[in-house]
């Protein structure tokens, strides 16, 4: 039934947007970890017992979907991230500026799509804490960037890491929320890379690794690799944010609408991050709306 258990961790597999993969804990106290993989499934698994805790890792649509089935659950989330699951206008405004009538859309698009209704969180996750469910520990660790409260999840006696999104898939780490932050992502992941796990669970892509460090560098990696990139181009000459987006550095020049979700967006917003980091560290000037490598 699972796609992968060790001990009393399950693992149910999600779809696609606006679905992630799921983490179960089974040992007398029950919990699900990010409530968004198959309706059926985690229905069967409410049906076994009652779940005594649903652990958000973080406020994005896409790992909220089925929350509403749990309304008797103690409902935790990082407290940076708490506002964007008691109301939704906090939600969509976490996606950068927009127009009235695309911020209007996000908030439908949760509403109708995503199953969100407004809910507050009943206890924090905090770094460092541990949730005890039965004799299973499960350890908090606040893992910034990707969200301001985005946090993954070790089971110290069995050595799984779920690393919530930060996925390790081969698209790269996302940072393209308001407050998102590249030097953050890849601080979480260098933190990461020094825990001892047999097993990485992501919310998304293949979803089930070796705990070998190595599938982290890679991911790592990719932030750089788009810098490069992005410094070529500019080698090139002084380029407007709206022409170096146009490019498709990131996401390619022709990205796919997932939903409401226009990834041209976010590789602007992404982008821009890069931009603002390659300027902090004097690579890059900026004379009126062009930027310019420094030689």
């Amino acid at each position: 039934m699972y796609e992968f258990t060790k001990g009393s961790i399950k693992f149910i597999r999600g779809g696609r947007y606006p679905h992630c993969n799921s983490v179960l804990v089974d040992n007398g106290m029950r919990a699900v970890i990010d409530a968004a993989s198959e309706e059926s499934r985690l229905l069967d698994f409410k049906r076994q017992g009652r779940i005594d805790s649903l652990i958000t890792s973080h406020a994005h649509e896409d790992h909220l979907v089925y929350n509403y089935l749990f309304p008797e659950s103690i409902f935790w989330a990082h407290p940076l991230d708490a506002p964007h699951f008691e109301d939704v206008k906090s939600l969509a405004n976490c996606y950068g500026d927009m127009s009235p009538e695309d911020f209007q859309k996000w908030c439908d698009f949760f509403r109708n799509e995503c199953n969100y209704v407004p809910r507050k969180v009943d206890r924090f996750l905090e770094d460092g804490r541990i949730l005890v469910f039965g004799d299973t520990e499960l350890e908090v660790i606040h893992a910034p960037g990707h969200t301001e409260g985005h946090c993954v999840f070790y089971f110290p006696r069995e050595k799984i890491l779920f690393t919530a999104d930060l996925d390790l898939t081969r698209a790269g780490p996302y940072y393209a929320d308001r407050t998102s932050d590249i030097e953050k992502t890849i601080r979480s992941l260098e933190r990461l890379k020094g825990i001892k796990a047999e097993t990485y669970l992501t919310a998304h892509g293949k979803g089930i690794y070796e705990g070998d460090s190595a599938f982290i560098d890679r991911y790592l990696k990719i932030i750089f690799d788009r810098e490069e990139r992005l410094i070529d181009f500019l080698r090139r000459g002084p380029k407007t944010l709206e022409q170096i987006t146009a490019e498709g550095i990131i996401y390619g020049k022709n990205p796919a609408f997932l939903g409401v979700w226009d990834l041209t967006i976010s590789e602007r917003m992404m982008i821009a991050k890069h931009l603002e980091r390659l300027m902090r560290k004097g690579l890059l000037s900026k004379e009126d709306d062009l930027y310019i490598l420094r030689r």
